[in-house]
């Protein structure tokens, strides 16, 4: 069967109640054809943003605000837990069950440090709306039984080694997941550097799982953190396409929201308090004996950025980066690598818009230990030249030019595009900023033409970010023949 228009449904207007949802805005998006349609369900709490568009591949997605408080990996471990079965859909597998049959262009499921994620797309209408039941009653209705747990999170089980011994070790498939990405040093690098720039908030736990905390999360420790934070009032519904916004809401409605009351939702990030002084941070990651580790070193300087809710500043950040990293031409890449102390730039290197705060690191790996603070001073000197003599306006005109094409290419490669655009407002949504202004990137782009047309725009922000700011870290990963 193939998708219906939504041409054909009538257009709500702001104040209309529709299925028990209110109305709130309607904006029209000319960057991508599309109208935008966000509403609210007073009596659960739930909100839901809606992007008509003329585009048959039909995308549905709802995100938790989940705020880890240790690094246990619940949010993780929840995420795997309540796909293994749920009240109207009490098999094994539902989830993977639905890979075998559906029409589905994308299935899956996030969890990011401060948010879980669980989307999909289909161009069918049918498998649309099979696929919505399985994960609204997975996520709202999950069976989480205690078996499902030790399955996913963790477990003793007795091993036997290639010599006949005997013995007990932690299974399971979250703990195993994790035990191989905290082996690595890009992800350990990463975790490192959220670890020492947020230290006051939910970023300084491993959202994933610290294969050192997983074994001590309890099943009731799991169950509560659902009930908690898997609730309409903590919800962000998101439907995207060419099917009737009506349809979805009557639908979500009756199987979901009209077995709930609002509730107090789970507790905002706040912001990382702010440092007056620069501060210092050395981790190990784990390396083979065998190899020589004098050259395994990485070193970088991380800084804590604008605010996401701020998108102005953040786009101006993105701009930035680009400027500065962008290509083998761009100055501080030109710098780092041709410095000759290491073979790349470090892990973690650019900006990251994902957090409440977001932050900007760069660096290199391959290192010398005793090479950490030439590749500071490295840092610090070409950001110094920039803001004194000024920066390339090509350079600027390339960075605008590029970002602008790259955000406004509509393509569904290599996943869906309603599914690209979900990704790119999920962060700003749920730390209770405009979705819709991620999306408007036209107006933002013209306030910061006009600034770079009026002054030294970016060699201010340069100065205030990165120069100026105190808070920053200066990290360096070491390897460690004994972790």
């Amino acid at each position: 069967m193939s998708a219906s228009s939504d041409k054909t449904a009538s257009t709500p207007k702001v104040g209309d109640r529709i299925h028990g949802y209110r109305v709130q805005r309607i904006e029209p998006l000319p960057e991508i054809q599309a109208t935008a349609f966000v509403l609210s369900h007073p009596a659960s709490g739930a909100r839901h943003l809606h992007l008509r568009r003329p585009d048959p591949e039909n995308t549905f997605g709802v995100a938790f605000r989940t705020v880890p408080q240790d690094s246990t990996g619940v949010a993780h471990i929840l995420e795997h837990t309540v796909l293994c079965g749920s009240e109207r859909f009490p098999v094994r597998d539902p989830f993977f069950s639905m890979l075998k049959r559906s029409l589905s262009t994308f299935m899956n499921a996030f969890t990011a440090s401060d948010w879980t994620m669980y989307p999909f797309s289909t161009r069918n209408r049918k498998d649309f709306y099979n696929l919505m039941d399985v994960y609204l009653d997975a996520t709202f209705f999950p069976r989480l039984e205690e078996l499902s747990f030790k399955q996913e999170g963790h477990r003793l089980e007795p091993v036997t080694d290639s010599e006949g011994g005997g013995g007990i070790a932690y299974k399971g498939v979250v703990f195993n997941e994790m035990k191989g990405a905290m082996s690595s040093p890009d992800q350990v690098m990463v975790r490192s550097i959220m670890k020492a720039l947020y230290p006051d908030t939910t970023y300084s736990h491993n959202s994933g799982g610290d294969p050192a905390a997983i074994p001590s999360l309890t099943y009731a420790q799991l169950v509560d953190f659902h009930r908690r934070h898997y609730h309409p009032s903590n919800s962000y519904f998101y439907t995207y396409g060419d099917l009737p916004l009506e349809e979805h809401l009557e639908f979500i409605e009756r199987t979901v929201l009209s077995r709930f009351r609002a509730a107090d939702p789970a507790p905002a990030v706040p912001s990382q308090p702010r440092w007056t002084q620069p501060a210092a941070a050395s981790f190990p990651y784990p390396f083979a004996r065998d190899e020589d580790p004098t050259r395994k070193h990485q070193a970088c300087i991380a800084w804590l950025a604008p605010d996401i809710r701020d998108t102005r500043e953040v786009l101006s950040m993105a701009l930035l980066e680009q400027i500065l990293l962008g290509n083998s031409a761009s100055p501080l890449r030109k710098a780092l690598i041709e410095s000759g102390l290491g073979s790349a730039l470090s892990d973690g290197t650019g900006y990251d818009a994902e957090n409440r705060d977001t932050l900007f690191a760069a660096g290199l790996k391959d290192v010398a230990l005793d090479a950490a603070g030439r590749i500071e001073t490295i840092i610090f000197d070409v950001l110094a030249a920039l803001a004194e003599h000024g920066i390339d306006r090509e350079l600027i005109e390339s960075a605008m030019h590029q970002l602008e094409f790259h955000r406004k290419e509509i393509t569904n490669t290599p996943y869906p595009y309603g599914i690209k655009l979900l990704v790119a407002l999920a962060g700003t949504w749920i730390h209770e900023g405009d979705p819709l202004r991620v999306l408007k990137l036209d107006a933002d782009l013209e306030a910061i033409r006009k600034e770079v047309a009026a002054g030294p725009f970016f060699e201010r922000q340069l100065k205030r970010y990165l120069l100026d700011n105190p808070h920053r870290v200066h990290l360096t990963l070491v390897p460690d023949p004994e972790l």
